[in-house]
């Protein structure tokens, strides 16, 4: 899932600028949350079919390259966008994950030529700037404490960890070397060198359940073991050896309620792992979900429950997917009244259609009951279908997937960290992406751009319908 891949590819197989002073996101909780938005705020302006090809297209507007801290409103659906660093090359990790900590006073960045992990303050424009570095983190997969707006969590070899990024304090929460289930599978297997969702992955929403892999260096650094442990009870509750013809598995997590296990199978992978995999905590019971794992996040739908939203290459479409072993995969139209799942978004890649769409997706569940697609456009590739340069929001109501314009991106994809992955905080507050704003395309040099939602945008849906 994560990578650069051609269009065509993708499809087939699955100095610093003066500081100005931010606007900080609306409150989570906030009493004036079921009031009518601020005088002057568009509303979303609403896809009128998501799941027909042909929708109106907003054709992209030529627009200079914005300076950092001046916000202005997008010329095609009137949203606020702001680009928040100056500096080429640091940009956030990916769709999945919010960058964003609990009360959205900090975010984790990466810059990205040497991979360097840092945190800054959110209270000014660029983010960026020197005076609000926090910290630099030396962890893998850096994720934020749910409740705590100082603690992010991460890995180190064997170990999962915590960093108050504040005051720098240092907490092994599990060291798996000393775990009496999984310390001698390490010693049996020295080649095995850390614990890893393999990135794509995360913990449950509470953090008390986790599912990973160990990896070791034999076999082009297969993936050799699926761990899952309780950290409430500090209890390794399955160990699931991936046997040789099961090692094509890109990355695994858990459910976001702790529920299952998912495991991304590539299409071509064989076992019990082909595919899209769900499996119960104790890795015994495992259930194919669909023919292969594309872009895609799990997330919790507009009724509550674990879904994995993701692009489906068998049937040219966004799917909401249960993860309930009741899902079954889907291979043609026909097939999805049976499947306990619903199509989202027609992807409608046509090749001798004029309303064929050219881009790639990445997807993000972050916001429960919501969905942000993101697209990303090689520098050959046009703009012609309606989704093609246009982020939108998906409504996650199964029998009745809604689909809301944002904004227009100036991105071209010419190297992997030029990938828009399109990311909301966990809050529905802001939306962030990278862009080149089409210069130096392959260069890796991207900045980020910054969208805040009208305030009240979930009251306004509401009385939409």
């Amino acid at each position: 899932m994560n990578g650069s891949m051609s269009v065509a590819a993708w499809v087939c197989v699955i100095g610093l600028a003066a500081t100005v002073t931010a606007q900080p996101p609306p409150t989570p909780g906030d009493p004036t949350a079921s009031q009518p938005a601020a005088a002057g705020e568009p509303a979303l302006v609403k896809v009128p079919d998501a799941l027909n090809g042909k929708n109106p297209t907003h054709k992209l507007v030529a627009q200079e390259v914005p300076e950092a801290g001046k916000p202005f409103r997008d010329p095609c659906f009137g949203t606020k966008l702001t680009r928040v660093t100056q500096q080429p090359g640091i940009r956030h990790e990916y769709a999945r994950y919010d960058p964003f900590n609990q009360d959205g006073t900090l975010i984790v960045l990466v810059e990205v030529s040497e991979y360097d992990i840092r945190v800054y303050r959110t209270d000014s424009i660029p983010y960026e700037a020197k005076a609000n570095l926090v910290c630099k983190l030396d962890l893998e997969q850096p994720r934020w404490d749910p409740n705590s707006a100082d603690v992010i969590w991460g890995f180190r070899d064997f170990q999962i960890r915590t960093v108050n990024v504040r005051t720098g304090k240092t907490t092994v929460v599990k060291d798996f070397s000393k775990d009496r289930t999984v310390g001698p599978l390490l010693k049996a297997e020295p080649d095995l060198y850390r614990i890893t969702t393999k990135d794509e992955g995360e913990s449950s929403m509470d953090m008390r359940y986790w599912a990973l892999v160990l990896q070791g260096s034999k076999h082009d650094h297969a993936l050799r073991h699926i761990v899952t442990w309780d950290r409430q009870k500090d209890l390794v509750l399955g160990v699931c050896h991936i046997r040789e013809e099961e090692r094509n598995v890109d990355c695994v997590g858990m459910s976001p309620l702790g529920n299952w296990v998912w495991i991304g199978g590539d299409w071509n992978n064989g076992g019990r792992m082909a595919g899209l995999t769900l499996a119960n905590k104790e890795l015994t019971q495992f259930y194919h979900l669909d023919y292969a794992t594309g872009h895609s996040d799990v997330g919790l739908d507009a009724d509550g429950r674990e879904v994995v939203v993701m692009q489906n290459c068998r049937t040219d479409h966004i799917d909401m997917i249960p993860l309930d072993p009741k899902t079954r995969p889907v291979t043609e139209m026909e097939h999805y009244k049976s499947s306990n799942r619903t199509p989202l978004v027609r992807l409608f890649y046509a090749d001798d259609s004029p309303q064929g769409c050219h881009c790639g997706v990445h997807i993000c569940c972050n916001m429960p009951g919501w969905c942000v697609v993101s697209p990303h456009l090689d520098p050959s590739v046009k703009e012609q279908n309606w989704l093609d340069r246009s982020i939108i929001l998906v409504r996650l109501k199964p029998g009745k997937p809604e689909a809301y314009y944002l904004a227009k991106i100036h991105t071209t994809t010419g190297a992997y960290w030029e990938g828009t992955h399109a990311v909301m905080s966990s809050d529905g507050s802001r939306i962030l992406w990278a862009s080149n704003w089409g210069q130096n395309v392959g260069k890796d040099r991207p900045f980020l751009m910054q969208l805040d939602m009208p305030r009240n945008w979930q009251a306004a849906d509401r009385r939409a319908r």
